[in-house]
């Protein structure tokens, strides 16, 4: 039997950090601890297989160069660092109890809705380029309509792309939320 399990494309399904954080807690959860990161994680992360435990990921984006006191005072906090992918820092820590909160602010969730929002300017604005090129093709007396129809179509087809990567962004920080949300009240009523 294997001791490990691989999943591909991990980034492209979960492009939020916070899916992606609550994503590696459910693997974890049945078992499928993300033990490091390497070069290879955006395309293949492999994880060790083995007793369900809790942990708690964390990514953070640190610009290089990176002070040693960064990994120690993390490590004093009792994260473990996973590795890192160029400025993405991946840490984990086990718990009992309640979901322990995260060491990182908002700056990856809004780097990730503003990744989101510039994918809709940019659908925006090529679906209008390809619209008006269209209706320019059809209009034209002094060139061609050939010479508009081809790049009306590649601007149709990067306002396609750049419209599913904006709505795959928003649904992936759209679920991160409200999972999060639905964890928070769950406490809430064991509290109580």
């Amino acid at each position: 039997m294997s001791t490990t399990a691989t999943s591909w494309l991990v980034p492209v399904r979960h492009p939020s950090p916070d899916d992606l954080e609550l994503w590696l807690e459910e693997k974890a959860a049945r078992g499928e601890v993300l033990n490091r990161v390497n070069a290879w994680s955006p395309l293949r992360m492999t994880f060790d297989k083995g007793e369900a435990g809790r942990y708690r990921y964390a990514l953070e984006r640190r610009d290089k160069p990176v002070p040693s006191l960064y990994f120690i005072a993390r490590r004093d906090m009792g994260w473990e660092s996973v590795g890192s992918l160029s400025n993405i820092h991946v840490w984990r820590r086990a718990y009992t109890g309640e979901r322990p909160a995260g060491f990182i602010g908002e700056d990856l969730g809004r780097r990730a809705a503003l990744v989101g929002i510039g994918l809709s300017v940019v659908a925006t604005i090529a679906l209008v380029g390809a619209v008006a090129l269209g209706l320019i093709a059809g209009l034209t007396d002094f060139a061609s309509p050939r010479d508009f129809w081809i790049p009306a179509a590649v601007l149709g087809v990067i306002a396609v792309g750049a419209g599913v990567a904006a709505l795959i962004v928003g649904a992936s920080r759209r679920a991160a939320t409200s999972a999060t949300s639905a964890t928070s009240e769950e406490q809430e009523l064991v509290r109580s």
